[in-house]
């Protein structure tokens, strides 16, 4: 062949032999082996996003309770507080008869004890010279009624009403050592007990306006003060006139407009105000935000005249600790308020009700409720 011919063939030839030595050589190469971050794609899934609920009326009268379970349940604090406790005069004579001093809990104190913090309004001296009674408006109860307050797992006493020094100094201070000595806090008398649950702390006030005018000026400067102490600052006050579903004042022996006066302990400082005293339940109001509850009615006492004396409310308020990104004030909020209706016979012993009875209790404070939001 002449060097023409065998360039012409090679030309011609070239292409096909490149092809085939670049198709071999991709065939035995070792396959690549893909990494984490060459494989993953970047997540597109947006975060559930966990909604902190907010209190209204509808999310408490609602027949559909607060969905909690989303929140982390380490961060959730429970308070409960229930009526007036008067383990005086009928509601006295069981618990010393039977020598049993647990009997007027026996029925709510499982119920009592799920709180991080349970509440009362004690309104009698305890005193070891207590005579039994059954009429008279001078109260008290036997010593050992400090027994059943225990047994219900009960945290703090409010003692600021209008029956609590019904024996005098003697039985206030026999009382406040029976509740010292039994590790129960107390409030009233100037003085802010204060409760440590998952490193926030809970202040408890007490104020009386039955029979006297409480002090506008000085009640907000100590609620100031001590919203200074803790991180949620709760007000029990003994107000109002008697057997009334509204909070109302008569000019006489309840002086003061409760609305008033609960609407000034909350520009004052006040996170969360629980009222006693019409032994009626009454109606509920957020006032900016915070949380005022007038009335819960009878608890312990023998008033068993009346359906609505019977009647009671036990509340449950739910405080949330969010994660600090969100927090605001503190980080501590109110994020539910429920009611469980209890009712109060001959036996002096309260009872939680559902059915007929609890829905009249709570459409009562229902309507109390929509007539002070108006």
């Amino acid at each position: 062949m002449t060097k023409k011919v065998i360039l012409i063939i090679f030309l011609i030839l070239s292409p096909i032999i490149i092809a085939v030595i670049f198709f071999s050589q991709k065939t035995s190469a070792k396959p690549k082996v893909a990494t984490n971050t060459a494989t993953i794609k970047p997540s597109t899934a947006k975060k559930t996003e966990i909604i902190v609920p907010k209190v209204t009326l509808d999310s408490i009268f609602s027949l559909q309770e607060t969905d909690l379970s989303k929140l982390d349940q380490t961060k959730i604090i429970k308070l409960i507080a229930t009526g007036d406790v008067i383990p005086a005069r009928g509601a006295n004579w069981p618990a010393v008869q039977k020598n049993n001093f647990n009997f007027n809990w026996e029925k709510t104190a499982d119920y009592l004890k799920t709180g991080d913090i349970t509440l009362i309004n004690l309104e009698a001296p305890l005193m070891k010279s207590c005579q039994l009674s059954t009429s008279g408006f001078t109260f008290c109860g036997n010593a050992r009624q400090v027994e059943g307050m225990v047994f219900a797992g009960i945290d703090v006493a409010n003692l600021m009403n209008n029956h609590i020094g019904n024996f005098g100094s003697t039985g206030i201070s026999e009382t406040k050592k029976l509740l010292d000595d039994n590790q129960i806090l107390w409030s009233g008398f100037g003085s802010l007990a204060i409760k440590e649950i998952k490193g926030k702390k809970f202040g408890f006030l007490g104020y009386n306006g039955i029979g006297v005018k409480i002090d506008r000026e000085a009640m907000a400067t100590e609620i100031k003060d001590s919203k200074t102490k803790v991180d949620i600052l709760i007000v029990s006050v003994h107000w109002g006139k008697e057997y009334e579903a509204l909070p109302l004042s008569d000019g006489n022996i309840a002086p003061d407009n409760p609305i008033e006066i609960g609407h000034l302990m909350i520009d004052s400082g006040a996170d969360l105000i629980i009222g006693n005293h019409p032994h009626w339940v009454q109606g509920v109001e957020i006032f900016k935000d915070k949380f005022i509850a007038y009335a819960h009615g009878n608890f312990i006492f023998d008033q068993t005249w009346s359906e609505e004396t019977q009647e009671g409310v036990v509340g449950e308020y739910t405080f949330y600790l969010p994660p600090e990104a969100s927090a605001k004030e503190g980080g501590v909020k109110l994020i539910a308020v429920k009611y469980k209706p209890i009712v109060v016979d001959k036996s002096y012993q309260p009872v939680f009700v559902t059915g007929t009875r609890a829905d009249k209790i709570l459409k009562q404070m229902q309507d109390s409720s929509t007539q002070l939001a108006k």
